[in-house]
């Protein structure tokens, strides 16, 4: 599991993919409207951007008062 996703840039998750056993589940977590990653890419966005692989968004926040 990788989680912060939306942070990670191509260098690193090329690393990543490459480091990962064939036939492995990788989960990624991170929420695409935070922050991006300080290098090049936006891995995360364009992942999902893609529609190749199966997205889920949570849309009910626990964290704090839903007026905040």
């Amino acid at each position: 599991m990788v989680d912060e996703t939306s942070m990670v840039d191509v260098p690193l998750m090329r690393a990543l993919l490459r480091a990962l056993p064939d036939k492995v589940a990788l989960l990624l977590v991170g929420d695409v409207d935070q922050l991006p990653s300080v290098g090049p890419g936006q891995v995360l966005a364009d992942i999902i951007g893609s529609g190749a692989v199966q997205v889920v968004r949570l849309t009910e926040v626990f964290r704090q008062a839903a007026e905040s």
